[in-house]
């Protein structure tokens, strides 16, 4: 899978603002580019001037097209690029440490802390309102000039957008999960689990996605499943598996790919040894 946020702060062709480990970037997708699997370690919003693309988490595809916003969880997702157009956006991503230190300054605007799973989807779809439109307006200026903007400017710039996220109503999902940041480590690894069981991503990817080595990151996995990764991985990716059998019409190859495995024969006798039966048997058995 593409490391989204690496890739686009490393590449040459696109124009961004990197200030510290805050990302602001005009992203430009050409129609050749159809679907790709990505991940990020680093939250980000993804605000829609032109074209149409679809982000698809776990449990349900969101479709965008111009005028659209989203904030996408930390983690891994599929993305699917139509051929109406160029697909272009504003992105920007923003550190849990940024965000955590943001948090501790505005403390009043904080929700009560929580210590459980954030429940909202790994993407959230954003309603723009007047406020948030001004902002998106006023930060894509700063691509309109040769001057490099200051950096205490910027880093304002990117408070301005949290303190939209924290004091509009509408906006209270996305200030729900970014409030859970500061939860106990244990919450934050069963989080990034539950949203990323199904996406190919290596053990050091899932430790660094929680802000964790990889030795931190094993300890507290056991801690909180009683056994290890890889295992919890594989039984997990089972159960979701059986679950599109039986809830939707796609192909053994697509719901092998869809739950998270190599291949589609490494499916199959995975879950011929968890079911006694191949994937297409438990599809056309009674239920």
């Amino acid at each position: 899978m593409i490391n989204l946020h690496s890739f686009i702060r490393d590449a040459k062709f696109y124009k961004k603002l990197i200030i510290d480990d805050l990302l602001f970037v005009e992203y430009k997708c050409l129609v050749e580019e159809t679907k790709a699997g990505i991940w990020s370690e680093v939250n980000y919003f993804v605000f829609v001037t032109s074209g149409k693309k679809m982000w698809k988490s776990i449990h349900k595809d969101y479709v965008v097209q111009t005028g659209d916003s989203l904030f996408v969880k930390k983690g891994a997702n599929l993305v699917h690029q139509y051929f109406d157009e160029d697909y272009c956006a504003l992105m920007v991503f923003i550190s849990d440490d940024f965000i955590c230190k943001f948090m501790s300054r505005f403390t009043s605007l904080m929700q009560k802390k929580a210590d459980g799973l954030n429940r909202t989807d790994s993407v959230i779809r954003i309603l723009m309102d007047e406020f948030l439109a001004g902002y998106v307006h006023s930060m894509a200026s700063f691509f309109g000039t040769d001057a490099v903007p200051n950096k205490n400017l910027l880093v304002h710039k990117f408070e301005e957008l949290l303190l939209n996220i924290f004091t509009r109503p509408l906006h209270r999902d996305v200030a729900g999960y970014l409030n859970s940041l500061n939860s106990s480590q244990s919450a934050q690894v069963e989080q990034i689990m539950e949203e990323n069981f199904s996406y190919r991503l290596k053990l050091d990817q899932f430790a660094q996605l929680c802000n964790m080595s990889l030795s931190s990151f094993k300890r507290t996995f056991s801690s909180i499943y009683n056994t290890s990764p890889g295992k919890w991985l594989s039984e997990k990716r089972l159960d979701f598996a059986s679950h599109l059998l039986n809830a939707s019409d796609r192909s053994i190859n697509q719901v092998a790919f869809d739950s998270g495995f190599e291949d589609t024969s490494s499916f199959i006798r995975a879950f011929k040894q968890k079911y006694s039966c191949t994937p297409l048997q438990y599809r056309n058995s009674p239920a």
